[in-house]
């Protein structure tokens, strides 16, 4: 009896140490799941896969793991059961961010650490609120400041949002508003529906408001930020109907319609979603995405696989490995301070890549997104095409992005408006009759060459050149600008400009040296080859700066926003507006050219005098410049102003310095008012001489009321000047005649030579004296 006695004790003794190693080693789990989410089998498959790699590390403790699975929709009542009659020590969980604000108050009042796997809310990151909090997912500032970055990559201005009417959406959209005002985007509205409830979707008249109020604002870059696919693919279907799915816009979704796995209309292609990274790519990823999507227990309903169960895998690990090393330096894994530590300490490679958590707030200290494209219709799904680093502010891209409308088009965050094609074909009839005025001036010169003598011909056909230059820069105006057309438009309109009043000036200028020398009594030349080297000089330099501005100004197109809130317009555009003040304010020194040669010969023969037509010339292009040039650069909100006052502007500076030089002398060549011009002796036959040519020279006679004036000898040898000699007769004052040899081609007809002739200003010859003037005119 007494050894019986030994016996029963010594069983009761072992049933009872038995019972407590089996107390000590159990390991109480909990994982909050969203119980009736489609998405639910295989975010708790994930929880459990993880918790099955890592168990045989627990045995090996002679610890066991028991994960209980506790719906979050109670999150009050359920976060007190599992706590005070489970005796959980770590929690999975809750899933999203409004069940987590609330069932983390009370793990954290009992100070039972909890990692969420899909709570993106800010407000979960005050330590004081919530010190027991950790999630592997990164959070909505996070998300928000990739958001952002792909709008200024793009060059986004202006965004609006749509959010769903609960915690996520509202929390999201305050942030982006937030953060976008901080660096200059603009959020023109936030608009908010409801919740898909089961297949109950929120009444048409809420869709209606929504799409009303982004269309008021010209919304064209729309940021969705939803909390589940069946929020968004309602919005797009009222979408597709209003027109917002359309060519010109783009949708870009957070992480909640991500997980998109049946969209497969159409319409929905090129829509852009980022979702954190959740390991595409990696081989984790694949070996879990086979065992999820292959299970009749984990994906019942025979889904694709959910992005989000990459993080909930990733936060069962982080727990699992938390609670182990506790383990291993003999700590006390019911300490909760003491596996929140641990957790937190942790850095190690998940399936969505490196987990590591902020010592103060528990959030993921590794936050990288991946940029997700709608592409392949028939699956339905994102394909992944680059990612974005919040951390360092990068993005890169493995191919470009589609957009909506099937595009690789960056789109605008603005309507873009055309020009006005019945205006545009006004100003393009006008200019197509400019052309044609300046093409018959040209002509006439052409053909009625000697007839502009005087004028040197030939430099007039490159003044005219220049002028249908100027007027071609128009035709560039007119169509919706390209790269081309912004690139033409300052090479014709500088070119012909400095080719017009270049050749002019040159003209000018050799006239005024030909006569200043002459009164002194100077022989110089002037030849046309030397006149090439000038007007050539000055198109180079003006070719040399375009050159310049091509290739470092970078002159292209793009959209800039005009006067009307939330339009715009395609505009010619360059880097820096340095290039337009510098190709416009140097002409000024034409100007100044112009107006100093017009003084100088304003007292030459009436022949070879343009002084006058150079100066209204110059008056009209003053008064183009000062009226056009400051409003073209205030004007700037105001494209079809600017485009209206560019093209008059043009059309006035070469058509009239067209028609001021040359349509006088056209005129009365047409009117056969000028029919004798190409003859010598075309002021007054009783007069004056005839000319002739000897030596390579042409030599003119002709006589005055003070002078006669007879050719004696023109010729041409080594070291012979050319001469006349002048056989003056006197008048009743007594005075003595005085007289001139020009070369300028052909003789000066009366009238020009009593105006330069008989001038008591300037004397320019006497007696026996000879002087002579050489150069040569086309």
């Amino acid at each position: 009896m007494k050894i019986n006695n030994t016996l029963i004790l010594t069983v009761l003794l072992f049933i009872t140490l038995l019972g407590q190693i089996y107390a000590q080693t159990n390991i109480q789990l909990a994982f909050m799941a969203p119980l009736g989410d489609a998405e639910e089998p295989q975010y708790r498959g994930g929880v459990m896969l993880a918790a099955d790699k890592i168990r045989s590390n627990f045995t090996a403790h002679n610890y066991n793991l028991n994960i209980s699975v506790i719906g979050d929709s109670e999150p009050i009542m359920n976060s007190l059961d599992m706590i005070q009659n489970l005796g959980v020590v770590g929690v999975v969980g809750p899933a999203y961010s409004g069940a987590s604000s609330i069932a983390c108050l009370i793990t954290g009042a009992f100070q039972v650490p909890s990692i969420s796997f899909y709570a993106t809310g800010t407000d979960l990151s005050n330590p004081d609120k919530y010190p027991f909090f950790n999630r592997v997912m990164p959070d909505d500032y996070l998300q928000v400041k990739s958001i952002l970055l792909l709008a200024q990559k793009y060059g986004w201005e202006r965004i609006s949002c749509v959010h769903t009417n609960e915690d996520y959406g509202i929390g999201g959209a305050n942030i982006l508003v937030r953060e976008a005002n901080a660096i200059g985007i603009a959020v023109n509205t936030i608009q908010s529906i409801d919740v898909v409830d089961g297949d109950v979707e929120p009444p048409e008249e809420e869709y209606d408001r929504v799409f009303k109020n982004l269309d008021d604002v010209k919304a064209r870059v729309i940021v969705a930020y939803a909390l589940f696919p069946s929020d968004c693919l309602a919005l797009w279907k009222y979408a597709e109907q209003k027109g917002f799915l359309n060519k010109g816009f783009t949708w870009i979704v957070t992480d909640g319609c991500a997980e998109l796995t049946d969209g497969k209309e159409e319409y929905l292609k090129g829509v852009i979603a980022l979702f954190p990274n959740y390991g595409l790519g990696n081989t984790r990823l694949e070996e879990l995405e086979t065992q999820i999507v292959s299970s009749s227990v984990y994906n019942p309903e025979g889904y694709g696989y959910f992005k989000g169960t990459s993080f909930s895998y990733d936060a069962a690990d982080a727990l699992l490995r938390g609670i182990l090393n506790v383990i291993n330096i003999g700590g006390d894994y019911t300490n909760g301070k003491q596996v929140l530590d641990s957790i937190r300490s942790l850095n190690f490679e998940g399936v969505t890549g490196t987990i590591g958590f902020d010592s103060d707030t528990g959030d993921r200290k590794h936050g990288i997104f991946s940029i997700l494209n709608l592409i392949d219709i028939e699956k339905g799904s994102f394909d992944k095409i680059g990612e974005i680093d919040p951390n360092s502010n990068t993005i890169t891209l493995n191919q470009d992005i589609i957009f909506v409308g099937d595009t690789t088009d960056i789109p605008s965050a603005y309507e873009v408006i055309k020009y006005i094609v019945a205006l545009n074909s006004i100003l393009g009839a006008i200019a197509g009759l400019c052309v044609l005025f300046v093409l018959f001036i040209g002509f006439i010169i052409i053909f009625q060459w000697r007839k502009f003598r005087y004028s040197s011909p030939l430099f007039c056909v490159f003044i005219i050149l220049g002028a249908l230059l100027g007027l071609a820069s128009v035709f560039t105006l007119l169509p919706n600008p390209n790269s081309e057309l912004c690139l033409s438009f300052p090479w014709l309109l500088g070119i012909g400009f400095v080719l017009l009043f270049g050749t002019l000036f040159t003209k000018t200028w050799r006239t005024w040296r030909l006569f200043h020398n002459a009164r002194k009594f100077k022989i110089i030349r002037i030849s046309n080859k030397m006149m090439f080297l000038v007007v050539g000089s000055f198109v180079l330099f003006e070719a040399i700066f375009m050159i310049l501005w091509s290739t470092l100004g970078d002159p292209n197109v793009s959209v800039e926003p005009i006067y009307k809130s939330g339009q715009a317009q395609l505009q010619c555009t360059t880097n820096s507006a340095a290039w337009w003040y510098v190709f416009v304010f140097y002409k000024v020194f034409y100007v100044i050219v112009g107006v100093f040669l017009a003084f100088k010969t304003r007292d030459v023969v009436d022949s070879l005098n343009e002084s006058k037509p150079i100066s209204f010339s110059l008056y009209n292009l003053t008064f183009v410049m000062t009226i056009s040039i400051p409003l073209g650069f205030i004007l700037t909100d105001y494209p079809t102003a600017v485009l209206v006052i560019q093209i008059v502007a043009i059309l006035l500076c070469f058509t009239t310095t067209v028609g001021l030089l040359f349509l006088p002398k056209v005129w009365k060549i047409v009117s056969g008012q000028q029919h004798s011009m190409d003859s010598p002796s075309s002021g007054d036959s009783s007069n004056a001489g005839t000319g002739g040519k000897s030596g390579g020279y042409y030599s003119g006679g002709y006589t005055s009321n003070a002078t006669e004036m007879k050719q004696t000898s023109i010729g041409r040898s080594t070291g012979q000047n050319i001469s006349t000699e002048l056989n003056s007769s006197q008048n009743a004052n007594g005075g003595s005649g005085s007289g001139v040899f020009y070369t300028g081609g052909e003789s000066l007809p009366k009238s020009a030579g009593s105006s330069f002739l008989n001038t008591s200003r300037d004397p320019i010859a006497s007696n026996n004296q000879s002087i002579g003037v050489k150069s040569e005119e086309q």
